[in-house]
């Protein structure tokens, strides 16, 4: 991420955290859609004993929503923003959170989910290009899967400084990464998230939802 794209980044949360706190406000998000994102990005496969990376991680707010739902998550938050790390590693010391640019710094490490929400919301100047380089080291960080939400260009109105992402390049794109993409635009209006699996298996959430529509289709044959 260039250094000026950054340093603009880091100015406009430190604006809304010096003006909201420790709230949902300061990353940008209205009453009620962090829980949704957080249930969206999170079912693209299974979470129990995974290891997971945030990207953006911001308070560390979805470490809550995991350990809630998961057993034996080992997670990681990683963001640009100091002050933001900072009130992470207050709120749980005995997690790992990092300040660290995946695209200009080196990770060691590999995880099972490679996990972003809100990351792509800002407008670059070359928002294209970021999100691209962004999704494909993300991709290249992650065993299992990377997922990842956006705003999506089928809206009403569109803020001048917001990105919205088209859902059929980034689908495209996500494609070029991998033959297993999965696409959701049907959880909350303007936007959508992507699931992108590293290999041809089949995976549970898959298998899962399967069995399910097999036994809806048996009970609504039943009817007639």
């Amino acid at each position: 991420m260039f250094d000026d794209m950054k340093k603009g980044i880091i100015k406009r949360y430190n604006e809304r955290l010096k003006k909201y706190g420790h709230d949902p406000r300061t990353l940008g998000w209205f009453k009620g859609r962090q829980t949704i994102r957080f249930k969206v990005i999170t079912e693209i496969g299974a979470m129990n004993s995974s290891s997971i990376l945030d990207v953006g991680c911001g308070f560390g707010d979805l470490y809550d929503f995991l350990i809630k739902k998961y057993r034996g998550i080992k997670y990681v938050g990683y963001d640009i923003n100091p002050s933001l790390i900072k009130i992470a590693k207050e709120k749980h010391p005995n997690v790992c959170f990092e300040v660290k640019d995946i695209l200009q710094e080196k990770v060691k490490e590999k995880f099972d989910y490679v996990v972003s929400s809100g990351l792509f919301e800002f407008r670059f100047p070359d928002s294209v290009s970021f999100t691209r380089n962004m999704l494909q080291r993300m991709f290249e960080l992650c065993k299992k899967g990377v997922s990842a939400d956006f705003m999506s260009t089928y809206v009403d109105f569109e803020n001048k400084d917001a990105y919205y992402a088209k859902p059929e390049e980034i689908f495209s794109f996500c494609k070029t990464l991998s033959k297993r993409v999965s696409l959701r635009h049907d959880y909350m209006p303007f936007e959508f998230c992507v699931y992108i699996y590293k290999n041809d298996g089949i995976n549970e959430r898959n298998v899962f939802t399967h069995f399910n529509l097999q036994l809806r289709n048996r009970k609504t044959a039943n009817y007639f």
